[in-house]
């Protein structure tokens, strides 16, 4: 029996690939995709790249995904779809764990005070 490669259906296994070679097919460079969404180019190749750990979170990468389909001629939420099932519902439980803590020093004051503030009401009680 004989084996039959899958050439460029492997290419498209990733939302990535599928949206490069969507632009590609168009005619399209990445920065005229950049320019359209108003987005950075960085911002573009990553999606490009499925290289998601750049963007903030997934729904800030499903706005982009839906930006660059419309940009490029595609359907938007065909394209949120893809990398919805792309990212699975394991990749956002793997990434809520990751989390940062806020960086800003107000932040730290109004959770310290806050903090201080409820340990003093529980004291007087």
């Amino acid at each position: 029996m004989r084996t039959v490669s899958q050439g460029a259906g492997d290419a498209l296994s990733s939302f990535g690939a599928w949206l490069r070679q969507s632009r590609t097919l168009r005619g399209l460079e990445l920065s005229e995709v950049a320019t359209a969404t108003k987005l950075s180019l960085r911002v573009v190749e990553a999606l490009e790249a499925d290289d998601f750990g750049t963007l903030p979170d997934r729904a800030h990468a499903l706005l982009i995904a839906r930006a660059c389909a419309a940009a490029i001629g595609l359907d938007p939420e065909e394209a949120a779809l893809r990398l919805e099932e792309q990212l699975g519902p394991a990749a956002e439980a793997a990434r809520g764990k990751k989390r940062p803590l806020p960086r800003q020093p107000l932040v730290w004051i109004i959770l310290a005070a806050t903090l201080v503030i409820i340990v003093a009401l529980l004291w007087v009680k």
